[in-house]
């Protein structure tokens, strides 16, 4: 694991956070963007966004649906 991925990994989480404040994803669905998706949003590898939400979903913000998405508590 190369230095610079903890930090984009924080810097991504952190986003996501302050995009759940501010009522983003404040949807009747509560779905957050796919992971393709937001690997291209933060020019991040899937394999970061992924870590970065797995530690949102251990901190209970967020929840993994299988083959549908992740979505907000």
């Amino acid at each position: 694991m190369s230095r610079q991925q903890p930090s984009q990994l924080l810097i991504i989480c952190d986003t996501i956070l302050q995009q759940i404040d501010r009522g983003l994803f404040a949807t009747q669905s509560k779905r957050l963007p796919s992971e393709r998706e937001l690997s291209d949003i933060f020019n991040a590898s899937r394999l970061t966004v992924k870590q970065a939400l797995l530690q949102l979903e251990s901190q209970g913000i967020i929840y993994r649906k299988e083959r549908r998405g992740w979505f907000l508590m």
